[in-house]
Protein backbone atom coordinates (compact mmCIF):
# COMPACT_ATOMS: atom_id res chain seq x y z
CA UNK A 1 0.00 0.00 0.00
CA UNK A 2 1.33 3.44 -1.13
CA UNK A 3 2.01 6.09 1.68
CA UNK A 4 -0.85 8.07 -0.17
CA UNK A 5 -3.29 5.81 0.19
CA UNK A 6 -2.27 5.16 3.55
CA UNK A 7 -2.93 8.47 4.63
CA UNK A 8 -6.30 8.86 2.89
CA UNK A 9 -7.45 5.61 5.11
CA UNK A 10 -6.27 6.87 7.98
CA UNK A 11 -8.14 10.52 7.32
CA UNK A 12 -10.94 8.59 6.56
CA UNK A 13 -11.12 6.89 10.06
CA UNK A 14 -10.17 9.75 11.93
CA UNK A 15 -13.29 12.04 10.46
CA UNK A 16 -15.94 8.90 10.91
CA UNK A 17 -14.59 9.10 15.01
CA UNK A 18 -14.91 12.83 15.02
CA UNK A 19 -18.16 12.60 13.97
CA UNK A 20 -19.76 9.73 16.15
CA UNK A 21 -17.50 11.66 19.41
CA UNK A 22 -19.93 14.86 17.75
CA UNK A 23 -22.82 12.65 17.64
CA UNK A 24 -22.89 11.51 21.08
CA UNK A 25 -21.91 15.40 22.49
CA UNK A 26 -24.73 16.30 21.12
CA UNK A 27 -27.33 13.76 21.91
CA UNK A 28 -25.76 13.93 25.55
CA UNK A 29 -26.24 17.85 25.33
CA UNK A 30 -29.61 16.91 23.90
CA UNK A 31 -30.78 15.00 26.67
CA UNK A 32 -29.32 16.93 29.77
CA UNK A 33 -31.23 19.86 27.93
CA UNK A 34 -34.21 17.65 27.77
CA UNK A 35 -33.82 17.11 31.77
CA UNK A 36 -33.02 20.41 32.91
CA UNK A 37 -36.53 21.86 30.62
CA UNK A 38 -38.49 19.42 32.29
CA UNK A 39 -37.41 20.44 35.39
CA UNK A 40 -37.82 23.75 34.70
CA UNK A 41 -41.55 23.27 33.67
CA UNK A 42 -42.44 21.37 36.26
CA UNK A 43 -40.78 24.37 38.75
CA UNK A 44 -43.34 26.76 36.62
CA UNK A 45 -46.36 24.49 36.70
CA UNK A 46 -45.62 24.45 40.88
CA UNK A 47 -45.54 28.09 41.57
CA UNK A 48 -48.36 28.75 39.11
CA UNK A 49 -50.64 26.76 41.31
CA UNK A 50 -52.61 28.61 43.99
CA UNK A 51 -51.68 27.77 47.25
CA UNK A 52 -54.74 25.64 48.94
CA UNK A 53 -54.59 27.91 52.31
CA UNK A 54 -57.49 27.81 54.88
CA UNK A 55 -60.55 30.32 53.69
CA UNK A 56 -61.41 33.21 55.62
CA UNK A 57 -62.75 33.03 58.65
CA UNK A 58 -63.92 35.00 62.13
CA UNK A 59 -59.88 33.51 62.92
CA UNK A 60 -58.37 36.07 60.67
CA UNK A 61 -59.09 39.04 62.64
CA UNK A 62 -57.11 38.44 65.67
CA UNK A 63 -55.26 41.26 67.51
CA UNK A 64 -55.24 44.92 67.42
CA UNK A 65 -55.23 46.95 64.16
CA UNK A 66 -54.42 50.88 64.00
CA UNK A 67 -57.41 51.92 61.86
CA UNK A 68 -57.96 55.57 60.35
CA UNK A 69 -61.67 56.72 58.82
CA UNK A 70 -62.62 60.00 56.96
CA UNK A 71 -66.18 61.72 55.79
CA UNK A 72 -66.27 62.76 52.34
CA UNK A 73 -69.55 65.03 51.77
CA UNK A 74 -70.79 66.97 48.86
CA UNK A 75 -72.72 69.46 51.02
CA UNK A 76 -70.57 72.27 52.45
CA UNK A 77 -72.47 72.54 55.73
CA UNK A 78 -70.80 69.42 56.50
CA UNK A 79 -68.02 69.60 58.46
CA UNK A 80 -65.03 67.64 57.86
CA UNK A 81 -64.41 64.66 60.16
CA UNK A 82 -61.96 62.14 60.48
CA UNK A 83 -60.57 59.74 63.39
CA UNK A 84 -57.90 57.31 64.18
CA UNK A 85 -57.96 54.78 66.62
CA UNK A 86 -57.48 50.66 67.71
CA UNK A 87 -60.21 47.95 66.92
CA UNK A 88 -59.42 44.94 68.64
CA UNK A 89 -60.58 41.33 67.81
CA UNK A 90 -60.57 38.32 69.51
CA UNK A 91 -60.43 35.84 66.49
CA UNK A 92 -63.78 34.34 67.82
CA UNK A 93 -66.22 37.02 66.60
CA UNK A 94 -65.94 39.70 69.03
CA UNK A 95 -64.63 42.92 68.65
CA UNK A 96 -64.06 46.17 70.55
CA UNK A 97 -62.79 49.56 69.93
CA UNK A 98 -61.48 53.37 70.73
CA UNK A 99 -61.19 56.19 68.86
CA UNK A 100 -59.70 59.89 68.53
CA UNK A 101 -62.16 62.18 66.11
CA UNK A 102 -61.65 65.13 65.06
CA UNK A 103 -64.37 67.83 63.31
CA UNK A 104 -64.14 71.58 63.16
CA UNK A 105 -60.87 71.82 65.17
CA UNK A 106 -61.90 70.24 67.90
CA UNK A 107 -60.91 66.15 69.06
CA UNK A 108 -63.32 64.10 70.71
CA UNK A 109 -62.91 60.23 71.85
CA UNK A 110 -65.33 57.53 72.42
CA UNK A 111 -65.37 53.59 72.45
CA UNK A 112 -67.69 51.04 70.76
CA UNK A 113 -67.93 47.07 70.89
CA UNK A 114 -69.58 44.67 69.16
CA UNK A 115 -68.97 41.88 66.89
CA UNK A 116 -68.07 40.80 62.99
CA UNK A 117 -67.92 38.18 60.48
CA UNK A 118 -65.79 37.23 57.78
CA UNK A 119 -66.75 35.30 54.71
CA UNK A 120 -64.82 32.37 53.35
CA UNK A 121 -63.69 35.02 50.29
CA UNK A 122 -62.52 37.46 52.76
CA UNK A 123 -65.82 39.99 52.74
CA UNK A 124 -67.10 41.09 56.50
CA UNK A 125 -69.23 43.18 58.63
CA UNK A 126 -68.45 44.72 61.81
CA UNK A 127 -71.44 45.69 63.66
CA UNK A 128 -70.74 47.98 67.05
CA UNK A 129 -74.06 48.06 69.35
CA UNK A 130 -72.71 50.28 71.84
CA UNK A 131 -71.77 54.47 71.70
CA UNK A 132 -73.02 55.53 67.69
CA UNK A 133 -73.55 51.97 66.76
CA UNK A 134 -71.46 52.16 63.55
CA UNK A 135 -71.71 49.29 60.97
CA UNK A 136 -69.38 48.42 58.71
CA UNK A 137 -68.38 46.57 55.41
CA UNK A 138 -64.81 45.41 55.62
CA UNK A 139 -62.45 43.19 53.26
CA UNK A 140 -59.56 41.51 54.70
CA UNK A 141 -55.93 41.83 52.92
CA UNK A 142 -52.29 41.18 53.28
CA UNK A 143 -52.93 37.62 54.66
CA UNK A 144 -49.91 35.67 56.21
CA UNK A 145 -50.64 31.89 56.21
CA UNK A 146 -48.91 30.07 58.96
CA UNK A 147 -49.64 26.64 57.79
CA UNK A 148 -51.89 24.73 55.83
CA UNK A 149 -54.77 24.32 58.73
CA UNK A 150 -55.17 27.16 60.34
CA UNK A 151 -56.93 30.44 58.93
CA UNK A 152 -54.71 33.23 57.83
CA UNK A 153 -54.40 36.00 59.83
CA UNK A 154 -54.92 39.38 58.05
CA UNK A 155 -52.73 41.93 58.33
CA UNK A 156 -55.31 44.84 57.34
CA UNK A 157 -58.87 45.30 56.17
CA UNK A 158 -60.79 48.04 54.27
CA UNK A 159 -63.62 49.52 55.97
CA UNK A 160 -66.93 51.27 54.52
CA UNK A 161 -69.93 52.70 56.79
CA UNK A 162 -72.90 51.11 56.05
CA UNK A 163 -75.49 52.18 58.35
CA UNK A 164 -75.43 56.47 57.34
CA UNK A 165 -78.22 57.09 54.55
CA UNK A 166 -77.13 60.69 54.07
CA UNK A 167 -75.40 61.50 50.67
CA UNK A 168 -71.48 60.94 52.36
CA UNK A 169 -69.28 58.14 52.69
CA UNK A 170 -67.17 57.39 55.44
CA UNK A 171 -64.32 54.95 54.73
CA UNK A 172 -60.80 54.10 55.51
CA UNK A 173 -58.05 51.51 56.43
CA UNK A 174 -56.50 49.37 59.16
CA UNK A 175 -53.41 47.89 59.55
CA UNK A 176 -52.47 45.20 62.35
CA UNK A 177 -50.67 47.15 64.78
CA UNK A 178 -48.01 44.28 65.90
CA UNK A 179 -45.79 42.92 62.76
CA UNK A 180 -44.98 39.58 65.10
CA UNK A 181 -45.75 36.25 64.08
CA UNK A 182 -47.15 34.76 66.77
CA UNK A 183 -50.98 34.40 66.69
CA UNK A 184 -52.31 35.94 68.29
CA UNK A 185 -49.93 39.33 68.09
CA UNK A 186 -48.77 39.64 71.80
CA UNK A 187 -50.65 42.98 73.54
CA UNK A 188 -48.14 45.60 73.44
CA UNK A 189 -48.35 48.77 76.22
CA UNK A 190 -46.65 51.81 74.03
CA UNK A 191 -45.37 55.15 74.60
CA UNK A 192 -43.17 58.16 72.68
CA UNK A 193 -40.33 55.39 72.51
CA UNK A 194 -42.08 53.07 70.12
CA UNK A 195 -42.37 56.12 67.38
CA UNK A 196 -38.70 57.23 66.25
CA UNK A 197 -37.01 57.64 63.29
CA UNK A 198 -37.67 58.61 60.27
CA UNK A 199 -41.29 58.27 57.83
CA UNK A 200 -42.27 59.64 55.13
CA UNK A 201 -45.82 60.61 54.57
CA UNK A 202 -48.61 61.21 51.86
CA UNK A 203 -51.32 63.97 52.81
CA UNK A 204 -54.54 65.72 51.44
CA UNK A 205 -56.68 68.09 52.89
CA UNK A 206 -60.52 67.44 52.58
CA UNK A 207 -63.67 70.04 52.45
CA UNK A 208 -66.62 70.19 51.07
CA UNK A 209 -66.61 73.61 49.23
CA UNK A 210 -67.87 74.15 45.83
CA UNK A 211 -64.58 76.74 45.19
CA UNK A 212 -61.89 75.38 47.60
CA UNK A 213 -58.58 75.09 45.99
CA UNK A 214 -56.92 71.20 46.23
CA UNK A 215 -54.50 70.48 48.75
CA UNK A 216 -51.75 68.04 49.09
CA UNK A 217 -48.40 67.16 50.80
CA UNK A 218 -45.38 64.46 50.36
CA UNK A 219 -43.10 65.06 54.16
CA UNK A 220 -40.69 63.61 56.12
CA UNK A 221 -41.96 63.33 59.61
CA UNK A 222 -38.15 62.72 61.97
CA UNK A 223 -39.67 61.67 65.83
CA UNK A 224 -36.59 61.67 68.44
CA UNK A 225 -38.54 58.61 70.61
CA UNK A 226 -39.12 61.44 73.05
CA UNK A 227 -42.02 63.51 72.22
CA UNK A 228 -40.46 66.03 69.80
CA UNK A 229 -40.54 65.85 66.13
CA UNK A 230 -39.73 68.20 62.81
CA UNK A 231 -41.72 68.17 59.87
CA UNK A 232 -40.31 68.65 56.41
CA UNK A 233 -42.58 68.82 53.13
CA UNK A 234 -43.37 69.64 49.81
CA UNK A 235 -47.00 71.08 49.41
CA UNK A 236 -48.96 71.79 46.34
CA UNK A 237 -52.10 74.79 46.79
CA UNK A 238 -54.56 75.37 43.61
CA UNK A 239 -51.15 74.72 41.38
CA UNK A 240 -48.97 76.77 43.66
CA UNK A 241 -45.44 75.09 45.04
CA UNK A 242 -44.27 75.69 48.04
CA UNK A 243 -42.23 73.96 50.94
CA UNK A 244 -41.75 74.29 54.59
CA UNK A 245 -40.66 73.04 57.83
CA UNK A 246 -41.92 72.98 61.25
CA UNK A 247 -40.99 71.16 64.58
CA UNK A 248 -43.35 70.05 67.25
CA UNK A 249 -44.63 67.66 69.90
CA UNK A 250 -45.86 64.17 70.19
CA UNK A 251 -47.71 61.74 72.91
CA UNK A 252 -48.23 58.14 72.36
CA UNK A 253 -51.05 56.45 74.55
CA UNK A 254 -50.99 52.82 75.80
CA UNK A 255 -53.10 51.72 72.94
CA UNK A 256 -51.03 53.50 70.35
CA UNK A 257 -53.12 56.23 69.84
CA UNK A 258 -51.21 59.73 70.01
CA UNK A 259 -51.49 63.39 69.20
CA UNK A 260 -49.35 65.84 67.23
CA UNK A 261 -49.07 69.53 67.85
CA UNK A 262 -46.93 72.09 66.13
CA UNK A 263 -47.40 75.65 67.51
CA UNK A 264 -45.67 77.63 64.49
CA UNK A 265 -48.45 76.16 61.93
CA UNK A 266 -51.60 78.35 62.88
CA UNK A 267 -54.34 76.34 60.89
CA UNK A 268 -52.88 72.70 61.56
CA UNK A 269 -51.52 72.69 64.91
CA UNK A 270 -53.51 69.66 66.27
CA UNK A 271 -53.96 66.33 65.13
CA UNK A 272 -54.41 62.70 66.24
CA UNK A 273 -52.32 59.30 64.93
CA UNK A 274 -51.83 55.85 65.69
CA UNK A 275 -49.23 53.08 65.04
CA UNK A 276 -49.10 50.06 63.21
CA UNK A 277 -46.60 47.67 61.72
CA UNK A 278 -44.65 47.27 65.16
CA UNK A 279 -41.31 45.11 64.90
CA UNK A 280 -38.91 45.17 67.73
CA UNK A 281 -40.64 47.95 69.64
CA UNK A 282 -40.59 50.19 66.59
CA UNK A 283 -43.50 51.29 64.28
CA UNK A 284 -43.34 50.51 60.39
CA UNK A 285 -45.83 53.32 59.85
CA UNK A 286 -48.98 55.55 61.47
CA UNK A 287 -52.36 56.77 60.29
CA UNK A 288 -52.83 60.44 61.37
CA UNK A 289 -55.83 63.20 60.60
CA UNK A 290 -55.09 66.92 61.42
CA UNK A 291 -57.15 69.90 61.89
CA UNK A 292 -55.98 71.88 58.62
CA UNK A 293 -57.70 75.67 58.50
CA UNK A 294 -54.03 76.97 57.14
CA UNK A 295 -55.87 77.74 53.53
CA UNK A 296 -58.57 79.63 54.75
CA UNK A 297 -60.59 76.36 54.82
CA UNK A 298 -63.48 77.23 57.82
CA UNK A 299 -63.67 73.12 58.45
CA UNK A 300 -60.64 71.61 56.93
CA UNK A 301 -58.98 68.20 57.70
CA UNK A 302 -56.45 66.99 56.37
CA UNK A 303 -55.45 63.01 56.82
CA UNK A 304 -52.71 60.39 55.48
CA UNK A 305 -50.12 57.80 56.19
CA UNK A 306 -46.85 57.75 56.98
CA UNK A 307 -44.13 54.42 56.34
CA UNK A 308 -40.61 54.23 58.08
CA UNK A 309 -37.68 54.95 56.10
CA UNK A 310 -35.57 52.65 57.37
CA UNK A 311 -35.59 49.41 59.38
Amino acid sequence: MTHGKRRRILEVSQTKRERAVRGRGLCGISARGFVQFGVLIFATIMLAMPAQAVPFSIASLKGSYGFMAVLWTANPSTPALGMVGVMTFDGAGNVTAAYSLMSNGTINTGTWAGTYTVNSNGIGAINFTTGSAPQFAITVNSAIPLNLTAPAVAHGFQLLLTNDTNNEVVSGTAVLQSAATTVPPPTVSYGVANLRGSFASLGNTLAAKANQPENGNVAIFTFDGQGNFMFSGVDMFAGALSTGSWSGTYTVEPNGVGSIYIPQCGGCRGGVLVLNSVVAGQAGGFQIVNRDTSHAVPNGLASGTAVRQYF
